[in-house]
């Protein structure tokens, strides 16, 4: 119990500074960003996206709800990212997720996968901590429908 706490405070804390530290330097040290040529940051997606693999294949279904609703905004954030192995994984969920709302999440998250470009201007000016965010899209999917 003591390591899965570890784990996602881990990777709280990992989101965090990635999202909140203001010196480049600092996010260097972290292995999280790098800067490029420029003094502009840059997330290092790999290590980004190897942590949100970690907590996808977690036991707990609170973590695993909680990466979906995390890797879902960052799909929209950054939509021209290679999260192939996320996205595979999303399928891995939608069909065999440990209960029906990591299912159903996974299934939204995988429609936002597919076109996340679709869902960009239904987050604008909403302050979405990746919690929520795929209750909202559920319920425009089915508007659409």
């Amino acid at each position: 119990m003591k390591s899965r706490r570890t784990l996602f405070l881990g990777l709280a804390l990992t989101v965090a500074i990635a999202a909140y530290a203001q010196d480049s330097a600092e996010l260097s040290k972290t292995g999280i960003c790098t800067t490029g040529g420029s003094s502009r940051k840059v997330l290092n997606f790999k290590r980004v996206e190897i942590n949100y693999l970690v907590d996808l294949n977690s036991e707990l279904p609170s973590v695993v709800e909680s990466a979906l609703g995390h890797v879902t905004l960052m799909r929209i954030a950054y939509p021209e990212q290679d999260l192939r192995r996320i996205q595979e994984k999303l399928y891995d969920l939608a069909s065999e997720g440990a209960t029906n709302c990591i299912r159903y999440k996974a299934f939204t998250a995988m429609q936002v996968f597919a076109n996340p470009t679709a869902y960009k201007a239904s987050i604008v000016g909403r302050d979405y901590s990746g919690d929520g965010l795929l209750e909202d899209l559920a319920k425009q999917l089915s508007k659409s429908d």
